[in-house]
């Protein structure tokens, strides 16, 4: 049932931020011999990592620990470092285009994430919506509230319900389709295109343009 899906769907989630949390400050390579995300940093800037551990991107040392590609960003409106965590690098993005003027979307203080909830495609929007949303909350402290572009099954009853449309509301809407882009819609609306593991590429694309490392 489309509940059991919710379901599996958020403790996979939950699983996946908790285990991403652990390796901020954590890493063990192949000779067990342990570094922090900070050392590999420091090793990376020193040319001394491969480049599937990690390369430098416009000034910015990428790290690969376990699948996920880690950067150190400035906090929005802040001067602290934050070790930010993508399941793409930069070069993972390059072919995605980004359509109209994202920048100043990152002021708002919250946006809803909206999906379909009649996509079949419930993990790579879970997944997606999981990194944007933990990305806003800690880097841009802008809050996000989960939302559903159609009030047609249980999952939505209890959520709001919003569109490109409602131009008063900023939203992110995540959209199935078969070229993947992040699409400035509107003043209050950026879209996020794709299918599968595009959905994902697309966050991280967005992110790359907010933090400068992609332009």
């Amino acid at each position: 049932t489309v509940s059991d899906k919710t379901l599996v769907i958020a403790i996979l989630v939950i699983i996946g931020l908790f285990s991403a949390f652990f390796l901020v400050f954590w890493y063990t390579d192949k000779a067990d011999d342990p570094k922090t995300i900070q050392e590999m940093h420091e090793l990376n800037l020193k040319g001394k990592l491969d480049k599937d551990e990690g390369y430098v991107y416009n000034g910015f040392s990428f790290v690969n620990v376990s699948g996920m590609w880690f950067t150190q960003v400035q906090r929005f409106r802040s001067t602290d470092l934050y070790n930010v965590q993508f399941h793409y690098s930069p070069e993972d993005v390059e072919s995605i285009p980004v359509v109209g003027d994202v920048d100043n979307f990152k002021d708002y203080n919250g946006t809803y994430i909206a999906f379909d909830p009649t996509s079949e495609d419930y993990m790579h929007t879970a997944l997606a919506a999981g990194e944007l949303s933990i990305n806003l909350a800690t880097v841009f402290k802008m809050l996000p509230i989960a939302a559903c572009t159609k009030n047609t099954t249980e999952v939505c009853y209890t959520r709001p319900i919003v569109s490109c449309m409602d131009s008063d509301k900023p939203i992110i809407l995540f959209d199935h389709a078969d070229k993947p882009a992040v699409i400035r819609e509107n003043e209050a609306c950026i879209r996020i295109t794709g299918n599968g593991t595009d959905l994902v590429k697309g966050v991280d694309r967005l992110f790359f343009q907010w933090f400068e490392i992609m332009r």
